[in-house]
């Protein structure tokens, strides 16, 4: 390769190399007390000890706050200011500015200690994750804190509080238990059963589903208590049509129904206490999976061809359901007709029920 270089290249090459060849004299030296020092320091803040984060977040959701009294029940009549709105918003009736305005008045309101626990739960939420996390949370203590967050006036704490309790129990039997133990079931009923915040009722329930499937004992409570007669009426409740998203509707109709997988006694319980005809109202509702969820239900009891169908096709029958199912399929068609292939696939699960829903009435 030499030969083929320039001759002025050549020198510069025999040059570079007559004084500098690429090696030097190593000059190793034992590394001094401070530079260990700044090492280790290095090295343990690399180094995230989840169980101190997990003991330092429930000594703060420990703390006491002075927080200002808006209870959950009110939640969806707050904190407008009657003479900033001249009396024109009504609590119950807010349009979207009002409810931005609600917002940042109680998020104003707040004090440094709430939002110091709300940005703990944030933290918590990502960590226990792992279950073991999870398990290790409850053996610090840190349920009892934990349900009174939930209980707090504040509500966007009690919804952070909520959407925690989901991350902390689910599938996870050990914790679930402990959960329950600690009667951490009460306070999620007592805001389904007082709220009118639809937004803290799609999270509560969310929280009470994570909580009881897959754990018996937790099964069994939801069921003493009431919990499927509950969702029921809150589903057939026309008050609550317009506040309740479709996320508590969503929710709701997912736990009947995983109830009714556990046992066919739940579906002649359902049945007797009026679940077709309520279930049957939302097959046109404005959410597809809701829609979707209901029709489900509605197929699984009448396929079972047993007294327990026989009942809910007569009470089907009842209030009009082939001019309803009739209806909707001319929606759903004219939604494919006129949409492109991702609406046509979108639709087309549901326009199949419809169909099967109607055979199954008409045998």
């Amino acid at each position: 390769m030499a030969g083929n270089m320039p001759p002025q290249w050549l020198g510069l090459l025999r040059w570079s190399l007559k004084y500098k060849d690429g090696t030097s004299d190593s000059k190793l030296r034992p590394m001094s007390d401070e530079d260990k020092t700044f090492l280790e320091n290095v090295m343990k803040n690399l180094v995230i000890d989840e169980n101190e984060q997990i003991r330092m977040g429930i000594t703060t959701l420990k703390m006491g706050a002075k927080e200002k009294a808006t209870s959950s029940s009110d939640a969806g009549k707050t904190t407008i200011d009657k003479d900033a709105t001249s009396g024109v918003v009504e609590a119950e009736n807010r349009d979207a500015i009002s409810e931005l305005e609600a917002l940042d008045r109680e998020e104003s309101e707040k004090d440094e200690i709430t939002r110091k626990k709300e940005e703990v739960l944030e933290m918590l939420d990502d960590i226990v994750i792992n279950g073991d996390n999870a398990h290790n949370f409850c053996k610090m203590g840190g349920i009892p804190s934990l349900l009174s967050c939930i209980k707090s006036e504040q509500n966007s704490l009690v919804q952070k509080a909520l959407h925690f309790v989901a991350t902390l129990t689910q599938n996870n039997k050990v914790v679930q238990i402990e959960y329950l133990k600690a009667g951490g079931l009460q306070p999620l009923f007592t805001i389904l059963k007082t709220s009118s915040n639809g937004d803290l009722i799609a999270k509560a329930i969310g929280a009470i589903s994570a909580t009881i499937r897959g754990c018996k004992a937790g099964e069994t409570a939801f069921k003493k208590a009431q919990g499927l007669p509950f969702l029921l009426k809150m589903l057939d409740d026309k008050k609550m049509e317009n506040s309740l998203p479709s996320a508590a509707v969503r929710k709701s109709i997912a736990l009947i129904s995983h109830f009714m997988g556990l046992d066919k006694a739940n579906v002649t319980l359902l049945v007797a206490l009026g679940a077709p005809r309520i279930i049957l109202g939302k097959i046109g509702d404005k959410d597809l999976d809701v829609r979707e969820r209901a029709l489900g239900i509605l197929l699984e009891i009448l396929e079972e061809k047993d007294n327990t169908a026989a009942k809910a096709k007569t009470a089907l029958l009842s209030v009009d359901v082939a001019n309803l199912i009739e209806q909707r399929m001319k929606m759903v068609e004219g939604a494919i007709r006129e949409g492109d292939e991702d609406d046509k696939e979108m639709y087309s699960v549901e326009l199949d029920s419809l169909r099967s829903l109607d055979d199954l009435l008409n045998k």
